[in-house]
């Protein structure tokens, strides 16, 4: 094989990831690209793109070839990437699982996504991820491995569990690696040539404006020129410690993708438990945060001794090196932008979505306004339609899958259709005041469409209408019970309330916490509704008798 040298002058999204990698592997392959927290555990890029292509052999050993679709359920371990790039390297398609999915969501995506490989870890926080698998596919604990047969997921093949602890039915890490020593460098290295920059190469789940995930497909092409339109410059070996999830698009993209392009080490977070300690260990020049995080550590902040020097401070928090957080996923107050700034670290808004790879805006170093989310990219076209914001670039998603109704509905003429409201001033910045649909965005990034939560509730008897609501970085349930019911049972206020909430924490076991209802409000009006008898979500928080 020979081996790509991407010059400065070459575009990055005129490559596939794989030559990204091997790009990085001759031109610094001594210098450290992956160094994990908790473990002595260190990659320089030669050796982590030799650990890549034994691991895409191992891949092709398990029938996995351009096209396949190969699922990854697992916090941020070190072969999370290896497993992205060997992917990548073959032309599969890697998809992309939140870890907060509950069993009812996994096998919606397993099924959804005509999935043919599954590689798991044991789990994260209280959910047993070998459990919930075998639970999906029983058949694993009688069948050879690699001969998987489920009438109900006819496309899986294989689960690999990432790690050295074996399990019936499933491969593990190493077994991976020791098949992949069948495979002739030929096969792989046929595979690698016939790689194109717009084949599919990631899904993202995402549910959007609907109650039901979407499987975003972004090409090659997407991620990299998203990427390259991202002015953000930095040294080879600057630090980046990366502490969001991966499977989210802002965290692979603007972390990992973003990192990669520059030649940057990538520090691992082990746990957020950890994070302030990691900070002050590896000294990173940059971090991506949502405001949830900055949120906690502002608080950590201000709790401080004030005869502390703020400059001391920041060195024991920060490591003494931080100079930018980026963050998005959700609106951070600008009173924290200002605050940080005291502590000597900038932090600059950007916006986006998994359906545009995800950057659409950000403010840079060189220019920002705080309130805003920055300037358009320059793949990015923006135009207003009743002032909804909408996006055409070669960042924007190939489609849905299997979803042409709902692709055909976002993606309109080129142009997608973010459900966001916004204005453009006279500098060019972006501002967002609202959304078109009801998507309820928390401050960790993780999006939720309330219908969906509100037509499971309804199901209760004594629910008369229901609309759930993001208040203090949860949902709330507002409910006003159904008057029929109560009269039937004689129910006053407290049993009234009693009996709902028994109900909300019935439906809250099955649920990520994300999606757990952790308020509850019981109305004493119905809701306001238009003249087409729908409710008012605006006023929703008005609980008056109306005339």
């Amino acid at each position: 094989m020979i081996a790509l040298h991407i010059t400065k002058n070459m575009q990055l999204y005129e490559r596939t990831l794989g030559q990204w990698l091997e790009h990085w592997a001759e031109t610094t392959p001594d210098k450290e690209y992956i160094v994990y927290s908790d473990r002595n555990l260190r990659f320089t890029w030669k050796q982590f793109n030799k650990r890549v292509d034994d691991m895409a052999k191992g891949l092709i050993a398990i029938g996995v070839e351009r096209g396949t679709h190969v699922g990854i359920w697992a916090a941020n371990v070190p072969d999370w990437l290896t497993l992205l790039y060997a992917c990548a390297k073959i032309g599969a398609v890697y998809v992309t699982v939140n870890t907060n999915y509950k069993q009812a969501e996994l096998e919606y995506l397993c099924e959804n996504s005509d999935m043919h490989t599954l590689c798991i870890v044991n789990g994260e926080k209280d959910s047993d991820f070998v459990q919930m698998t075998y639970t999906m596919l029983p058949e694993l604990k009688t069948c050879e491995r690699g001969h998987l047969k489920s009438e109900r997921f006819p496309y899986m093949k294989n689960v690999i569990y990432v790690g050295q602890e074996k399990h019936r039915g499933m491969y593990n890490t190493q077994e991976i690696l020791l098949l992949g020593d069948n495979i002739e460098d030929t096969e792989l290295n046929e595979l690698k040539s016939q790689v194109d920059c717009h084949d599919v190469v990631n899904m993202q789940y995402t549910s959007g404006t609907t109650g039901f995930p979407k499987g975003v497909m972004l090409t090659q092409n997407n991620l990299a020129s998203n990427v390259e339109a991202v002015k953000i410059s930095a040294e080879p070996g600057t630090a980046m410690l990366s502490v969001l999830p991966i499977h989210h698009a802002f965290c692979l993209v603007m972390d990992w993708l973003k990192g990669f392009s520059q030649g940057a080490t990538i520090c691992i977070n082990d746990s957020l438990l950890h994070m302030v300690r990691n900070m002050s260990i590896f000294k990173p020049d940059i971090m991506l945060m949502v405001p949830m995080m900055i949120e906690t550590i502002y608080k950590r902040l201000s709790a401080a001794d004030p005869q502390i020097p703020k400059a001391v401070l920041a060195e024991k928090v920060f490591g003494g090196k931080l100079q930018t957080i980026f963050t998005g996923g959700a609106h951070l107050d600008p009173y924290y932008i200002d605050r940080f700034a005291e502590y000597g670290v900038q932090i600059l808004e950007g916006y986006g979505m998994s359906e545009c790879s995800p950057v659409i805006s950000n403010n840079t170093p060189e220019n920002h306004k705080p309130g805003s989310i920055g300037r358009p990219l320059e793949n990015v076209e923006i135009r207003f339609e009743n002032g909804e914001i909408l996006v055409k670039g070669t960042s924007v998603m190939k489609g849905y899958y299997q979803m042409p109704d709902e692709t055909a509905e976002t993606l309109k003429d080129g142009w997608l259709h973010t459900g966001d409201k916004g204005y453009m001033d006279e500098d060019g910045y972006l501002f967002i005041n609202g959304r078109v649909k009801n998507l309820i965005i928390l401050s960790n990034g993780e999006n939720i469409s309330p219908e969906e939560i509100e037509n499971k509730l309804a199901l209760n008897p004594l629910v008369g209408e229901v609309i759930v609501t993001g208040e203090d970085n949860g949902l709330t349930a507002r409910i006003y019970p159904e008057q029929a019911v109560v009269e039937a049972k004689a129910l006053d206020t407290e049993m009234i309330r009693s009996q709902l909430q028994e109900f909300l924490d019935e439906y809250n076991k099955n649920q990520p916490t994300y999606r757990r209802i952790t308020g509850l409000v019981i109305r004493k009006n119905p809701f306001i509704r238009s003249t087409t008898k729908k409710i008012r979500r605006q006023d929703v928080l008005i609980d008056e008798p109306q005339a």
